[in-house]
């Protein structure tokens, strides 16, 4: 290197042809180093090389499908925990015409429970119990928020106890209207799927 040169002067302004020259020895010397290694083919005393894992030897796992809001309400009613009237809701049935739909649940239930006002609107959550199953567990947290959010910003609608199954894809809605010892059987039962 000349006196009074800098590493980026020799690079971008003094040797062009010292760089072309460099470039190619380096090129050359990585295609060399990419072939050198052990042929096993004359060599009977070398290790092979390992074989090549694939992703097809790999077990793929498929994420579980989500429990549906029948086979919660099966669990719940098996609990004894006073289900009546249990049914599950299909397009036609289902009061916020969310079943099926973009951002909405993939299956629907309801019940009535002790406490519940059996004279409610059918399927709808004041008679007691709603269970709504969800895509995700994100799509389950933003219908859980939305409800709370908005039950506490119109205290006239009432309140609601709120619990999660199946990693949290299962959202349980139980009436404020029932009593808080019922509640936190449903809780268990719930926590126990």
């Amino acid at each position: 290197m000349g006196q009074g040169a800098t590493p980026a002067r020799l690079l971008h302004h003094d040797h062009p042809m010292r760089l072309r020259h460099g470039a190619v020895i380096l090129t050359a010397a990585a295609i060399l180093v990419g072939g050198c290694g052990t042929d096993t083919t004359n060599n009977p005393g070398s290790v092979p090389p390992p074989a090549p894992v694939t992703p097809a030897a790999a077990p793929v796992t498929a994420a579980a499908a989500p429990l549906t809001a029948e086979q919660v309400l099966a669990n719940l009613t098996a609990a004894k925990l006073g289900l009546t009237a249990g049914a599950a809701q299909d397009e036609d049935t289902d009061p916020n015409d969310l079943l099926g739909r973009p951002n909405g649940y993939l299956s629907r239930a309801s019940a009535d429970l002790p406490g519940g006002d059996k004279d409610a609107d059918k399927y709808g959550i004041d008679r007691g119990l709603v269970i709504e199953v969800f895509p995700s567990v994100e799509d389950g947290d933003r219908r859980s928020k939305y409800i709370q959010e908005s039950l506490k910003s119109l205290p006239i609608l009432g309140t609601e106890y709120h619990y999660r199954a199946d990693g949290g894809r299962v959202l349980v809605r139980v009436s404020g209207k029932v009593k808080p010892s019922l509640a936190k059987k449903v809780q268990a039962a719930v926590e126990a799927m």
